[in-house]
C-alpha cells in the first residue's frame, strides 16, 4: 500500500465512523430548503391579495452585490456549524481511540503514527470543508431555483441577475478559497486541539481551553502585559474581519475591497466590503499566517510523537 492509498483509507474511515460531517451538512440544507418553500408560498399568497408591491427592475450594482450577501450570508451559518464540528472532532478523536484501546488496533495495521495523525487534519482542514461547501452549493441552487420560480409567477425575471457572469459561480469561487484561507489561518488551534486529544487522559475540552486562558491569567496578573491573547483572539479576530467583510491591514491601515485608504464601503456605490478573490490572495502575504502555521506544525509534531509514545489510557 502506497502513501496515497494509506492517507486514502484513512480518511474514508474518518468519514465513515463521522457521518456527521455530511448528514448535519444535508439535514441543515434541507431546513434551508424547507424555510425556502414557506417563503416562496408566503411570497405568491402575499403578491396575490396585493399585500406587497414587487419591483420588476433587478438591474444594478447593489442587486448585484445583494446577491453575493445572500450566497456568503447563508453559507455562513453552514460553516459556524462546521466549525463548532471540526472542533469537537479534533478534540475527540485521539482521545477516543485511547480510550477505548482501538489505537492498539490501529498500530498493529500498516499505518504510521504520522499518516493517522496527518489523516485527521486532513479531515478537519480539507474534508469537512469541502462536504459543507458542496452542501452550500446545492441547497443554494435548490433554494434560488425555488425562488425563481416565485418570482416569476409574479412577473420579476431575476436570471439575468444570478447567472450574469461575476455573481454566482464567482461567489462560490470565492468561498471555496476563502475556506482554504480559512484551514490555514486556523492551523495552530487545530494542531492545539490534536495535542490536547494525543496528551490528556480526560476532560479534553477544559484542557484545551484552561491551559490558554490560565498562561493569558498568569502572563497578566505577573508580567503585566497581554501579549498571548492579543496573539490569541487577535488571530481570530483577523480571521473573522477577513472573511465577514474583506478587509485587511497593510502597515497598519484598514483597507478592503473597492475601499481605498480613510473611505468607508458604500454599498449602493458597489464597494459593499464583502470578501473578494484579491483580498482572500492578500491573506497569504501576512506573516501572522504562517507564523501560525509554523506554530500549528509543532503541535501537530507533538501531538504525532504522543502518538507513537502514548497508547492507551
Amino acid at each position: 500500500m502506497n502513501a496515497m492509498q494509506a492517507y486514502s483509507a484513512l480518511v474514508k474511515r474518518e468519514i465513515w465512523e463521522h457521518k456527521s460531517f455530511w448528514i448535519v451538512p444535508a439535514v441543515i440544507g434541507c431546513l434551508g430548503i424547507l424555510f425556502t418553500l414557506y417563503g416562496s408560498g408566503a411570497l405568491l399568497v402575499a403578491a396575490h391579495q396585493g399585500m406587497i408591491n414587487i419591483n420588476s427592475d433587478i438591474t444594478g450594482v447593489g442587486r448585484v452585490e445583494g446577491v453575493r450577501a445572500f450566497i456568503f450570508g447563508s453559507a455562513a451559518f453552514f460553516n459556524t456549524v462546521m466549525l463548532f464540528m471540526v472542533w469537537f472532532y479534533l478534540m475527540d478523536t485521539l482521545y477516543a481511540d485511547r480510550k477505548d484501546r482501538s489505537v492498539l488496533f490501529w498500530k498493529s495495521l500498516p499505518f504510521s503514527d504520522t499518516s493517522t495523525v496527518l489523516s485527521k487534519l486532513f479531515t478537519g482542514m480539507v474534508t469537512a470543508p469541502a462536504l459543507m461547501l458542496a452542501a452550500v452549493i446545492v441547497t443554494e441552487i435548490i433554494t434560488g431555483i425555488l425562488f425563481i420560480i416565485a418570482l416569476s409567477l409574479v412577473g420579476v425575471n431575476i436570471l439575468p441577475l444570478v447567472f450574469q457572469p461575476g455573481t454566482i459561480i464567482l461567489a462560490w469561487i470565492t468561498l471555496a478559497f476563502a475556506l482554504i484561507v480559512q484551514s490555514l489561518w486556523l492551523v495552530p488551534f487545530f494542531g492545539w486541539f490534536l495535542l490536547c486529544s494525543a496528551w490528556a487522559k480526560k476532560l479534553v475540552l477544559a484542557w484545551a481551553v484552561l491551559i490558554p486562558l490560565g498562561a493569558m491569567l498568569v502572563e497578566r496578573l505577573f508580567i503585566g502585559t497581554h501579549y498571548l491573547s492579543n496573539a490569541i483572539f487577535g488571530h481570530l479576530g483577523k480571521l473573522f474581519r477577513m472573511v465577514m467583510s474583506g478587509r485587511y491591514s497593510v502597515n497598519g491601515v484598514s483597507i478592503g475591497p473597492g475601499i481605498g485608504f480613510g473611505e468607508k464601503p458604500d454599498v449602493f456605490a458597489g464597494h459593499s466590503g464583502l470578501m473578494t478573490l484579491g483580498s482572500l490572495v492578500h491573506e497569504f502575504a501576512q506573516p501572522e499566517m504562517w507564523i501560525g502555521i509554523a506554530i500549528g506544525a509543532i503541535f501537530v509534531f507533538g501531538a504525532i510523537w504522543l502518538r507513537r509514545n502514548r497508547s492507551e489510557i
